[in-house]
């Protein structure tokens, strides 16, 4: 067994695209999720608390904080319900690997992150991808295919182009093919839409969207996610979702800080700081460099050869700049490339750095 596992690492490492685990080294941090800085500025030490939930939400590890939270989170997200998991990939492969059903199909972008692709493998439906933000692509994909239930995934922020999807174009085709949508908000929640809420809420399209996935790991700094949608939906994944059936619950600590780091007194300033870096580093840079969207804090420049991107990621490091290569195969084959992630908290300075080092 070991020879045929090695025997798969080195034809990886053969490729250059052996993953390591690498510890972050103490420099310019241009490459991590935590885009409001609020990782660094919650203390969720709650001294009261147990520092473990003991088990299951369905066996000894519910409790009124843990409901308080998902009440919290409901309102706030502007939603009918919310139910907290451990991980965003927890929530996209429960959500998905139980509402999907044998007779459905399921009609996704191509760039949809794994954790989605894996729930979808896990369940029972049909799939079929359509082409990044592709509107005629998904058009006539589902007027071609009328199953039981169609539904239509889709992420608000990409994370590997730094691009939106045109979220109100796709909930019309949706209304006109009846169609049930589902948005995983995990890098547009805190930083878009009022106070945070996400692109569904800035594009209005709330009562279109069957399900959204929020995730509490990136711009809120802290860990775990939830699925917001109806009562029934709740109740069903409650009873069905086995990634939520068969996990831990979050520390009693964990449920307490999350709603504090939504409502974070200084989000609004947090957010604005956070566009104002962004329009300063793209407008050094010059914009036509730049896969994604002018408001994402994802910012990304494409290279169809990996040893580029990699002497690129090096001479940055030698200035103390911390970004990030993607190389296949989380990306296509000629489609590394340099992901760099803008925060609140980066300096002028450190913009000016980062910006000079790219434009030599």
């Amino acid at each position: 067994m070991n020879e045929r596992l090695l025997k798969k690492l080195l034809k990886r490492k053969e490729s250059g695209n052996l993953r390591t685990l690498e510890i972050p080294g103490q420099g310019i941090d241009f490459f991590s999720n935590d885009y409001l800085g609020l990782s660094k500025r919650a203390n969720y030490n709650y001294e009261a608390l147990p520092n473990g939930s003991t088990g299951s939400r369905l066996l000894s590890g519910n409790s009124i904080i843990a409901e308080e939270c998902e009440s919290i989170l409901a309102n706030h997200f502007d939603s009918k319900s919310a139910l907290v998991y451990g991980s965003g990939y927890a929530a996209n492969l429960g959500l998905l690997s139980a509402i999907l059903q044998r007779g459905d199909v399921v009609f996704y972008d191509q760039y949809i992150h794994a954790s989605s692709r894996d729930g979808i493998r896990l369940s029972l439906a049909d799939s079929v991808s359509f082409k990044h933000n592709d509107l005629k692509d998904l058009s006539n994909k589902l007027s071609k295919k009328r199953f039981q239930n169609n539904y239509v995934l889709v992420e608000s922020l990409y994370s590997m182009d730094g691009d939106l999807a045109p979220l109100k174009e796709i909930a019309s085709i949706c209304d006109e093919y009846n169609a049930y949508l589902i948005v995983d908000e995990a890098h547009a929640a805190g930083i878009y839409g009022e106070m945070g809420k996400g692109l569904c809420f800035e594009n209005k399209i709330l009562s279109k969207v069957f399900a959204r996935v929020i995730t509490f790991g990136k711009a809120y700094g802290i860990h775990g996610a939830t699925v917001l949608g109806s009562e029934i939906l709740k109740e069903y994944l409650i009873n069905f979702s086995r990634s939520f059936i068969y996990s831990t619950a979050l520390p009693p600590s964990d449920y307490r800080a999350i709603p504090e780091l939504v409502q974070h007194k200084e989000l609004n300033e947090l957010r604005a700081g956070l566009q104002e870096n962004i329009s300063f580093f793209r407008d050094l840079c010059g914009v036509k460099s730049f896969l994604s969207d002018p408001t994402s804090p994802i910012q990304i420049l494409e290279f169809e050869e990996s040893k580029e991107l990699e002497a690129i990621v090096s001479g940055l490091k030698k200035h103390s700049i911390y970004t990030k290569g993607i190389y296949p195969p989380t990306v296509p084959v000629g489609k590394s490339r340099l992901r760099l992630c803008l925060h609140a908290f980066n300096s002028q300075k450190e913009i000016e750095i980062l910006a000079g080092c790219l434009l030599k």
